[in-house]
């Protein structure tokens, strides 16, 4: 499934002209110099201090509670316990990060893009082709919370965050790259990544924390691993967008991102089980009704 997955995504070809129905030029600057732009105050983390994920994990745990039993809950805890597994790592390890200022703000202004999604969803309103994709399958699918918690995932990272780190610049003042730190996180998915199956397990779908489950693309990817790659390439794509000579240049390069997590979406909602979001549903009502 992933070799499929691979040639499917690299097959994908950039469509010419603007991205559809994304209003990226909130998020990035004009094109920039070498090292600019510089993090700045973003929506929720006006000064840089560890309390920017505190009031994100509010946020989050302030979402969860209101979807419920909604299949978009399940990229929600996803994001939630992942964000909690930063905050208990920065508090035993408060070095963990280089530049811990910039990955407050990083993390604050990725959220805030992820909440305004969900918000224009909600209100009808045009939304990136990876996350319609995200949310018409969580709407009426017949698939499994992994598949949900791919979509999320997928469509937060290979299509948002190219240009989230691109609106806050990959360089310091003095020129030295800031990837060190995007690398870093990879070991927070690590430690993020039983904590996640098993809030999702707990509370969605049993069958995310069951191994060699035929349709689950879970053990396919062997836990966050593809995220990983995919977060490779994110840093890729940012610099390509700082590195764009022109307008036309830039917007060549952000259709090609939408088009590429697009294509990752439609292949990992493809698998159906019909039959099973009724198990899921009921099974996610018993849970809540006794406090899950």
């Amino acid at each position: 499934m992933l070799a499929a997955a691979v040639a499917l995504a690299g097959a994908a070809a950039a469509r010419a002209g603007e991205p559809v129905n994304v209003n990226w030029p909130s998020y990035l600057p004009a094109l920039p110099g070498p090292n600019r732009p510089q993090p700045h105050a973003v929506p929720h983390c006006r000064t840089a201090t560890v309390r920017c994920i505190d009031v994100e994990i509010q946020r989050l745990r302030a979402l969860q509670r209101r979807l419920g039993c909604a299949h978009r809950a399940v990229f929600t805890t996803t994001y939630l316990e992942l964000t909690r597994t930063l905050r208990q790592t920065l508090r035993k390890q408060p070095n963990f990060f280089r530049y811990p200022r910039y990955l407050y703000i990083e993390d604050a202004l990725f959220a805030d893009v992820y909440f305004n999604t969900i918000r224009a969803g909600e209100r009808g309103r045009p939304v990136p082709p990876a996350w319609q994709i995200a949310f018409d399958t969580a709407r009426s699918g017949q698939v499994n919370a992994g598949q949900d918690m791919l979509l999320g995932i997928n469509a937060h990272v290979q299509n948002d965050m190219p240009f989230v780190l691109a609106a806050l610049g990959q360089r310091t003042r003095s020129g030295a790259s800031r990837k060190v730190d995007h690398d870093r996180v990879n070991e927070i998915l690590n430690r993020a990544y039983e904590p996640v199956v098993e809030a999702v397990a707990r509370r969605y779908d049993p069958l995310i924390s069951t191994t060699n489950a035929s349709w689950s693309p879970v053990d396919d990817i062997a836990g966050m691993e593809l995220v990983k790659t995919w977060r490779e390439g994110v840093w890729r794509n940012a610099e390509r967008l700082l590195n764009a000579k022109t307008s036309a240049e830039r917007r060549q390069v952000a259709d090609q991102i939408e088009t590429n997590a697009a294509t990752w979406a439609r292949f990992m909602a493809a698998p159906q089980q019909p039959g099973y979001r009724a198990t899921r549903d009921a099974y996610c009502r018993a849970k809540l009704a006794h406090g899950a």
